[in-house]
């Protein structure tokens, strides 16, 4: 597809967002510039979900079947109980006889990316970290922190995740919660958990979740408050071992081989909330726009149809305001819809206090009984509910 009108755009940021971003529009014929602070850039990280959402955008991307080539397909997502009494049990199949999830290594899909990335005409800068943002003539103007100008640009696409240093540079108004707590993250082989997220909890306290990501492998999480992360680096890992494979069993064959505490990455969350995403040359996508903690599993598919969405505004409008006053219209209502209900469930699963997670034991079995509540979960959950109002989201 030719552009109305090509643009001169930066894209700040090599995750998702940004890769996605990148590659849409240098298809289209746009300048695309592609910033990033790191000087080195490759597969880090662990599991996700790709969910039917996400998977739609790679599809028309043509990286679909690349990205899924040696992930897990996920039939269903299963919650329960310390206990083993089972607190939900949703089918991706109900919902389209055509439908799964991906259990996909983040690197897998990086890869992908930046492959496709390095095979479009896009100037990729490392080592970039922006530090100021300046308009000149109708432009703007990046300026690094090594005092590098980069510009002009007609553009700039904020997608430098939930601590965005562009957000603030561009005086959009923002507020970001750092959620008192984490995770510990751990990856390998293992055979016990197919075809499934499988999630454990005990109240709010306790959360285990292993979610399989292709070639054998699970990616496990170990939620924990964040003031108890020194007490149990303290006690050592044989003692970490012993609680996570007391607290679920299937858990083992990840857990024993580990030998070293380094080998476990805790991993921090932010909800950022954003009345307004966009200035006249700035607009901002992905985490930058609307981080969440992970427990909708919806955060790579957010990103993907962000980019989606940004692109085809860029694409069709030929000035500046109407094809951002587009993106923020076609985004708002599915934004809006995860972003909240995902800040309204995180202290169902994760929090203080022992009445939150009463109440989600009572009432979480019940919800999917009601016909009508459980097609809306389902929709949910494939990242297709188009917002609080509204039936799917068409993509």
């Amino acid at each position: 597809m030719t552009a109305a009108r090509r643009y001169r755009v930066a894209v700040v940021g090599f995750g998702i967002a940004g890769a996605a971003t990148a590659i849409l529009l240098a298809r289209s014929g746009h300048a695309v510039t592609l910033l990033e602070r790191a000087t080195h850039v490759g597969p880090i990280g662990a599991g996700l979900l790709l969910q039917p959402a996400g998977q739609a955008v790679l599809r028309r991307m043509g990286l679909l079947d690349a990205v899924v080539a040696g992930a897990a397909p996920i039939e269903e997502l299963y919650v329960v109980r310390k206990d083993r009494g089972t607190l939900l049990r949703l089918s991706y199949r109900e919902f389209d006889q055509q439908c799964c999830a991906y259990g996909v290594h983040r690197g897998t899909l990086f890869n992908v990316l930046a492959r496709a990335v390095h095979s479009e005409k896009i100037d990729v800068r490392l080592g970039c970290e922006v530090a100021k943002l300046a308009e000149q003539q109708g432009s703007a103007y990046l300026i690094d922190c090594h005092d590098a100008e980069h510009g002009p640009f007609d553009v700039v696409v904020a997608a430098d995740g939930s601590r965005s240093t562009l957000r603030s540079l561009a005086r959009l108004p923002h507020r970001v919660l750092a959620y008192d707590h984490g995770a510990f993250w751990i990856t390998g082989a293992c055979t016990s958990v197919r075809d499934k997220l499988y999630q454990v909890c005990r109240g709010t306290r306790n959360l285990l979740g292993i979610l399989p990501i292709g070639n054998g492998s699970c990616s496990l999480y170990w939620g924990m408050p964040c003031r108890e992360l020194d007490s149990a680096r303290a006690r050592g890992l044989d003692a970490l071992k012993s609680e996570i494979v007391s607290f679920c069993p299937e858990s083992r064959e990840l857990v024993e081989p580990l030998t070293d505490m380094r080998e476990l990455l805790f991993t921090t969350y932010r909800h950022v909330w954003m009345r307004r995403w966009h200035t006249r040359h700035v607009v901002v996508i992905g985490d930058a726009a609307h981080a969440t903690s992970p427990h909708l599993g919806q955060g790579g598919s957010l990103a993907l149809l962000d980019a989606w969405a940004l692109a085809g505004c860029l694409d069709r409008l030929t000035d500046l305001p109407s094809a951002f006053r587009a993106y923020a219209h076609a985004r708002a209502a599915h934004i809006r819809y995860y972003n909240s209900l995902t800040f309204l469930l995180s202290p169902f699963f994760q929090g203080d206090g022992r009445l939150k997670g009463l109440w989600r034991d009572f009432a979480l079995p019940i919800m999917p009984r009601l016909p009508w509540v459980r097609r809306q979960m389902l929709m949910t959950m494939c990242g297709l509910k188009g917002g609080w109002l509204r039936g799917r989201l068409t993509i």
